[in-house]
């Protein structure tokens, strides 16, 4: 779940690009002779068995093959053919190579990864793999490379005039690292509040940050938890701060309800993972049919597992926990010992290699000013990142591989024993009507004064349900578990999204595929609808501020795409948190403004923090009611620059585009090539998300949802998937961005598991992978 870490460097790329200019005639070959095989027969050394690579129109691959080895073989091949370069890039991250593609500007993001080891780490995930799971990646790394070894994987190396090398299984690790690194959560919240402890005072800081409110809804309800663990006892500990969690952060939904709410009279299951934009997408559906029975869903390339989907007799879905699992914490050096470890990093341009001193203790590496921004921190104390990622045992690789072959709910939770990081939240579903919820991983105990990691919940005592009594178990990132639950939950958590899905899974007896695509679609924000009294009791000054007013007062609160209203108010809500919060924070304003906040702006305009709509800097005491009202002016005096005075001529979805960008992107000629658009609706409280920056100036939308898929159990054929942009990493390809629209609109497709090789659909394309003797 890892987004783009590179935007290339345009002074060394763009003399790349007219370099080759003068070749354009070897360029265009290229990239023609890098687009994926489709059809046909390819002769293979070494194949492990035949298999039948078929594309449908969507541009899904259905692989079939003579064993499980050649199934997992033919994805390998796969992927490398529609999306090696973004492996490639993965892989580089995890391991801290990026400069030496791209010179002296990525030096630091492979600083960080090297202090943080994730190639040691990654060498450690692939020594725990167990015989099935390291025989279906073998086999997949083979595939890999058997494309490899064709030539002209991707048409990115042929600007580049670079050669990618061989995959291994260990980069087949690495991409998992890639996804703990994405998702696992608690360091930010570190540096924020040792960045804002002597600027705020306490009572501001708790403010500022915002804990999880009173009236946001847990995911197990406490009748639930109080009959699953009733039993367990543990020592009263003081919890550590549930924090609402700021917009940008990753997320995702999840709800399932059981055969008793569902008009088919089996279990319903929707999940849609947020993560960062990109083209090509972060997931690949896939279907495997495997010797157990079919897998389908969308897998990570770079590895053969099925990541979100469904077998023959389950459905699952994950959404991010938000559990603090990570802790920047400061120590004496003089009390620790210390180990050291020299990394060397080759960088494009440069003669010689870097050398990075990694330190390294007990607890985890020594950060080093260098190459992290260490400036909240005491500058003689060591900053230690202390984190469930470099605990030993992780067996995410297994885990991951053994939960898209359960069959069962006790074999879906035991499959999980001995992952780590990250934690999510597992939504379950299976074809006799079992619904459940569990997480994995490591989830911290602290120790109540010093804060030091005292041990873990154990995994029998992790947050899990199964059948609840009202047949819904729903997660918008909110908090898991209220003080029913035995062990403290410390984390950042989403605030407005569970709250609307909730109410529109209980609106209704009995559900459907159709209102399960309506909710995941659904852009009715929960935060207009609790803002409404302090919005409209502002006092704009303006004619287009009154009339602004007057529109949002006859508004519904749909961040529809079509309309001006959803521009309206996130243009003010944008002035209005700066107005609210720069006074404060002085020069600190410009880093948290980043984020919106609407948990923090709710409990100044309609809690007990209204005392932030006051301008320290002036002698008269602003109201809320004054502030919202001048930002109101501002913000419609500065959309109305950008976009006429006319407000019925604006239009959200033509601001807000989703911006699936990729590392070419900024190229001149050909980025646009690489890169999809679309005008979205939504914004970052909606069940249908739509993160924006509030300081990148304009509305582009970088996080969403990354997939979506609804899983029918009275017969999963009937289940429904959408992503975007497309399958294919290939801009030559008609599957780079064929989905893009499509998953704007809402529309989705099916992918059946009741046709074979003989008789598969119209349009489809069959390439056989054959092998050599």
């Amino acid at each position: 779940m890892m987004t783009w870490v590179v935007r290339a460097g345009l002074a060394v790329l763009a003399v790349l690009v007219l370099g080759v200019a003068a070749t354009a005639g070897w360029l265009v070959e290229r990239f023609h002779a890098s687009k994926p095989q489709e059809s046909g027969e390819v002769i293979l050394e070494a194949a492990p068995g035949t298999a039948h690579i078929v594309r449908d129109d969507n541009g899904v691959a259905h692989i079939f093959g003579e064993n499980d080895a050649a199934v997992f073989h033919a994805l390998g091949y796969t992927h490398a053919s529609e999306r090696f370069f973004q492996m490639d890039l993965i892989r580089r991250y995890v391991r801290g190579r990026l400069s030496e593609l791209f010179g002296a500007d990525y030096l630091r993001v492979d600083a960080r990864t090297r202090t943080l080891g994730y190639a040691q780490l990654s060498e450690r995930l692939q020594d725990t793999m167990s015989g099935p799971t390291r025989a279906a990646v073998q086999a997949y790394v083979a595939g890999v490379n058997a494309r490899l070894a064709e030539g002209g994987v991707a048409p990115e190396y042929a600007i580049l005039r670079k050669a990618p090398a061989d995959w291994t299984i260990t980069d087949s690790a690495a991409v998992m690292i890639s996804f703990a690194d994405d998702l696992a959560a608690g360091d930010g919240a570190d540096i924020e509040r040792a960045r804002l402890r002597d600027i705020l005072n306490e009572t501001q800081l708790d403010q500022f940050l915002a804990g999880y409110p009173d009236w946001g809804p847990t995911t197990l309800k406490d009748e639930d938890v109080r009959a699953g663990f009733g039993d367990i006892q543990t020592e009263s500990l003081a919890p550590p701060p549930a924090l609402a969690q700021p917009d940008n952060l990753p997320g995702s939904n999840a709800w399932v309800v059981s055969a008793d709410r569902s008009e088919t009279g089996a279990p319903l299951l929707a999940n849609d993972p947020h993560l960062g934009l990109s083209t090509p997408s972060i997931w690949y559906y896939a279907r495997l049919n495997l010797e157990s029975g079919p897998v389908i869903g969308v897998t990570a390339p770079g590895a053969p597992f099925v990541i979100l989907g469904r077998n023959a007799s389950i459905a699952w879905g994950f959404t991010n926990t938000g559990f603090d699992v990570i802790d920047l914490v400061e120590r004496d050096p003089a009390t620790l010992e210390i180990t050291e470890r020299v990394e060397e990093i080759n960088v494009a341009g440069m003669a010689n290699p870097v050398e990075v001193i990694v330190k390294e203790t007990v607890e985890g590496p020594i950060l080093s000013t260098d190459w992290f921004d260490l400036s909240p921190f005491h500058p003689d104390l060591a900053v230690i990142q202390r984190s469930t990622l470099n605990q030993p045992g992780n067996r995410g690789a297994d885990a991951t591989f053994e939960l898209m072959m359960a069959d069962s709910w006790d074999a879906f939770v035991d499959a999980a024993r001995g992952y780590t990081v990250p934690m999510q939240n597992m939504h379950f579903a299976h074809v006799d009507g079992t619904i459940g919820y569990t997480t994995a991983g490591l989830l911290p105990i602290r120790d109540e004064a010093t804060g030091d990691w005292t041990g873990f919940v154990p995994f029998e005592a992790l947050p899990r349900v199964v059948n609840p009594a009202g047949g819904i178990i729903a997660s918008g990132n909110n908090l898991v578990a209220g003080e029913a639950y035995p062990y403290p939950l410390p984390g950042s958590y989403g605030v407005y999204r569970a709250p609307r899905i909730e109410a529109q899974l209980e609106a209704q007896a009995l559900h459907s595929l159709d209102s399960f695509a309506a909710l995941q679609m659904d852009v009715v924000s929960e935060q207009v609808a609790r803002l409404r009294p302090a919005l409209f009791a502002a006092e704009p000054e303006s004619q287009l501020g009154v009339e602004a007013l007057a529109r949002l007062e006859r508004w519904d609160g749909a961040m529809d795409a079509d309309g001006p209203e959803a521009l309206v108010l996130a243009a003010w809500l944008r002035v209005l948190s700066a107005s609210i919060w720069n006074d404060e924070l002085g020069p600190e304003a410009a880093r948290s403004f980043n984020q919106p906040r609407r948990a923090f702006l709710e409990e100044v305009l309609m809690g007990e923090a209204t005392a932030w709509c006051d301008d320290v800097r002036t002698d008269e005491m602003e109201t809320c009611a004054l502030t919202a009202g001048l930002a109101l002016d501002a913000a419609m005096a500065e959309t109305a620059g950008a976009f006429g005075a006319n407000i019925d001529d604006w239009r959200w979805g033509d601001v807000h585009q989703g911006d699936f960008d990729h590392p070419f992107g900024d190229l001149p000629f050909i980025g646009d090539m690489f890169e999809n658009r679309v005008g979205i609706p939504g914004d970052g409280s909606t069940v249908n998300v739509a993160h924006f920056s509030y300081r990148s100036g304009s509305y582009d939308v970088f996080h969403a949802a990354s997939m979506r898929a609804i899983y029918d159990l009275s017969d999963l054929n009937n289940s429904l998937y959408m992503h975007a942009p497309g399958q294919s990493g290939h801009p030559l390809s008609r599957h780079h961005g064929n989905l893009t629209e499509r998953w704007a609109r809402g529309e989705y497709f099916e992918i059946r598991d009741d046709w074979g090789v003989s008789d598969a659909p119209e349009g489809s394309r069959v390439l056989v992978l054959t092998p050599a003797n």
